[in-house]
């Protein structure tokens, strides 16, 4: 579930895109643009500044695509997010689209936060875990990190859940056991 502005801009050009076949060209799209934003040396603060037209706006991200064309429902929300002054919320809303379209894919996101990179081994233990926790349509889309914070142990996050079995935790909470009083 994707929620707020960006949410909802998402969830509307789902919706058109789903009634005219076109949900791969869209999120193709959205995602070149979100490609060009973040290549691009200072677009993302110039979508963002006040004294810059709508028009010209409308025209650098136009020129973004190029010659490719674009599909007439992206041209329609970049020039309704400007119109509505929230050209700023554009990378939220190919990310909201994004999460959308996993989804709709069956696909689950699941990062994997560890002290000291994972080997092959734990790695497949972890994902066979893991897959027994999934419907037989979905798929795990495995991210894994690290960070020496942690001290030992892990952090797994799968969608909206979150479990943290990491040492720098588990000490953590011992502190605050033994400050109590008895």
């Amino acid at each position: 579930q994707v929620f707020g502005i960006e949410g909802r801009y998402a969830h509307a050009l789902y919706s058109a895109a789903t009634k005219q076949g076109t949900l791969g060209a869209v999120e193709d799209q959205l995602n070149s643009l979100q490609g060009a934003i973040d290549s691009v040396s200072g677009l993302k603060e110039y979508l963002t500044l006040p004294v810059c037209s709508k028009e010209e706006k409308k025209g650098v991200l136009g020129s973004a695509f190029g010659d490719a064309g674009v599909d007439p429902l992206v041209a329609n929300l970049i020039d309704t997010m400007i119109d509505n002054k929230r050209a700023k919320n554009i990378s939220g809303v190919v990310s909201a689209f994004n999460t959308i379209m996993a989804a709709q894919r069956g696909e689950v996101p699941c990062k994997v936060t560890s002290a000291r990179p994972l080997s092959d081994d734990h790695l497949a233990s972890l994902k066979e875990a893991l897959g027994n926790f999934l419907k037989e349509n979905e798929k795990l889309l495995l991210e894994t990190a690290t960070d020496e914070k942690l001290i030992g142990g892990m952090v797994v996050e799968v969608g909206d859940k979150r479990v943290d079995m990491s040492t720098a935790t588990k000490i953590r909470k011992l502190k605050a056991a033994l400050a109590q009083p008895l």
